[in-house]
């Protein structure tokens, strides 16, 4: 038996045993026929990715799936979520006539948002109900500038390619959330579908490393007919593993989010020790990443949490002291050994992690002399320098190692400046909402203090990975659920003002002596 054949039957298998978590903890704001339908429809999609025998194949099957959906579009969104994961990030490219070699390259989540996004955000902006805040505008913004730049910095056709791309990368993601999502139901809705593509993944993670074996790279090579989808990395003696995400810190990333969005759900679920399970499989595949940024981002979502809430320093205190006693016994096992010989400067000199400490060190220096060629407006094709060509590695790649490094090298000073707004906006936005809300909307503060985790380790964790693969489109996709809950919140306290203001006040009776 062929082993992609081989590889799609253990991933139904550890999608069946995941569904059977997730059904065990669905809330009754998700009806059983709605989860049944992701469901069958995550099926049909890695049916597709594993038993297409060519990229082409595969995207008409895709796309007749996609297009016999009826869904409104608060569901369409829903759904987007739902199925973000069900395939691996295949790229295809357009072919051209004439003269025209081509005329664009997508991929997996592009055909999503076209199929799904797209149409949701058209049939409300017929309405014109909801109104632009000003992160909306600021993505605009962003994605005109870095459009533009694209224009003026390259050719017309690869200018036009850019700017088609960016939209459906940047813009349309973030828009769709932002001016679809207009009720509390909605969002949580939202927060679900997040963790139900999130859990396999999860399960995924923890069968690679333990079994060395990366399930989706026979899909990539049946598919796509490249074999160098079969690669296999290694940290030490141990497997990384990376499920059908492109790289081990992709992975970690996602199980970052799928860790933050499942505090949101535990307040529903009655059976703690399916959460625990569920916690377990998602801090397993965290650790077999062997990716040093999530494991600190994963820190940064549980200190943001606590400081959302109620008794914070105390909180806080606890969860030092409880990781410091967890810490020293932890230091005595080997795996312990393992885990602070991975961690950044405690490493030896001669490591391979200290390798990569090294080379962050020099891609700020190289970056640096970039930098001040063009500071304002930076320069797209800035790989192609003779100061970062001293930075490419033995694949043949520059690996950019930072996401705010890459938007200030290709965009300068005024895109990462519109960049940090939107989401340091954002995450000071959420904060400062939770904290106006009054106690009575304990499930708006819940879906918030969520949100303001999740953001801060997002934040936190491009500082230490390029925005490949499936990163840019979680962050710009939550950062248009995060618009569209302050604008939630914003209507929410609009109307207890207006009903406090109409509450008329009780008269005060003057008995007569």
């Amino acid at each position: 038996m062929p082993e992609y054949l081989r590889a799609y039957i253990v991933i139904l298998f550890l999608f069946s045993i995941s569904y059977w978590f997730i059904n065990k903890i669905r809330p009754d704001f998700i009806s059983r026929i709605e989860l049944k339908k992701w469901r069958n429809y995550w099926v049909l999609i890695a049916s597709i990715a594993f038993l297409s025998p060519n990229i082409w194949l595969y995207l008409g099957a895709l796309a007749i799936l996609l297009i016999s959906l009826r869904l409104s579009p608060e569901d369409k969104t829903i759904f987007f979520l739902a199925i973000l994961c069900a395939s691996p990030l295949f790229h295809y490219t357009i072919p051209g006539f004439g003269v025209i070699n081509f005329l664009i390259k997508l991929n997996y989540t592009d055909t999503l948002v076209l199929f799904l996004l797209l149409p949701a955000y058209m049939a409300v902006q017929k309405e014109k109900t909801w109104s632009l805040n000003n992160f909306d505008k600021c993505v605009i913004a962003y994605a005109a500038l870095i459009s533009i730049l694209a224009l003026t910095q390259t050719s017309i056709t690869h200018g036009m390619r850019l700017v088609f791309n960016y939209s459906l990368a940047i813009a349309l993601p973030y828009l769709a959330f932002s001016k679809v999502i207009k009720h509390t139901e909605v969002l949580q809705k939202l927060c679900f579908a997040l963790l139900f593509s999130l859990i396999p993944m999860a399960l995924i993670g923890c069968f690679e490393s333990l079994k060395y074996w990366k399930l989706y790279s026979s899909a990539f090579a049946h598919v796509l007919g490249d074999g160098n989808y079969l690669s296999y990395r290694l940290r030490g003696d141990s497997l990384r593993a990376n499920a059908l995400y492109a790289s081990p810190i992709v992975l970690g990333y996602a199980m970052v989010i799928g860790l933050g969005f499942l505090i949101y759900i535990k307040k529903y679920v009655t059976n703690i020790n399916i959460i625990r399970f569920i916690s377990l499989f998602f801090l397993a595949s965290l650790y077999f990443t062997k990716a040093r940024g999530p494991w600190l981002g994963l820190a940064v979502l549980g200190i943001l949490y606590i400081w959302s809430g109620p008794q914070k320093f105390s909180n806080l205190a606890r969860l030092a002291l409880l990781t410091g006693l967890l810490a020293i016994p932890l230091s005595l096992t080997p795996v312990g050994n393992k885990v602070f010989e991975m961690l950044p400067f405690l490493s030896s000199e001669e490591s391979h992690e200290a390798s990569t400490v090294n080379y962050r060190f020099r891609l700020i220096q190289q970056g640096w002399l970039v930098f001040q060629k063009s500071p304002i407006l930076g320069t797209i094709n800035y790989r192609d320098t003779p100061e970062m060509e001293v930075m490419r590695q033995g694949q043949g790649i520059i690996d950019v190692v930072n996401s705010y490094i890459h938007i200030t090298l290709s965009y300068g000073l005024t895109g990462l400046a519109l960049f940090l707004f939107i989401f340091i906006g954002l995450l000071l936005s959420l904060q400062k909402t939770i904290k106006s809300l009054p106690s009575s909307e304990s499930e708006l503060i819940h879906i918030g203090r969520v949100l303001f985790a999740v953001m801060g380790a997002i934040i936190f964790i491009i500082f230490t990975v390029s925005s490949i693969d499936f990163i840019p489109i979680f962050y710009w996709s939550i950062a248009g659920i995060c618009s569209a809950y302050l604008k939630i919140c914003k209507n929410r306290l609009s109307d207890l003002s207006r009903d406090y203001a109409s509450t008329p006040l009780p008269q005060t009776q003057v008995s007569s002596g």
